[in-house]
């Protein structure tokens, strides 16, 4: 099941692989600046950069799956 799941992120990180590279570069930048500037920072940016690395990951090992 979860094999299929990193198959159908991998299918749609091909179509969108430009953006995920900058998302996650920016939202961890600002994440981490956000951490750093206020201890009771949101991790909002942080999750998205992790969600977004989750997307590259996926991407790349998913022909391993076929």
């Amino acid at each position: 099941m979860l094999i299929g799941l990193m198959q159908g992120i991998g299918i749609f990180y091909y179509w969108t692989w430009f953006i995920w590279p900058f998302v996650f570069v920016f939202s961890f930048a600002v994440g981490l600046a956000e951490i750093i500037k206020d201890e009771n920072a949101s991790g909002k940016n942080i999750l998205i950069a992790a969600v977004s690395l989750l997307i590259i990951l996926a991407g790349v090992v998913a022909p391993a799956f076929s």
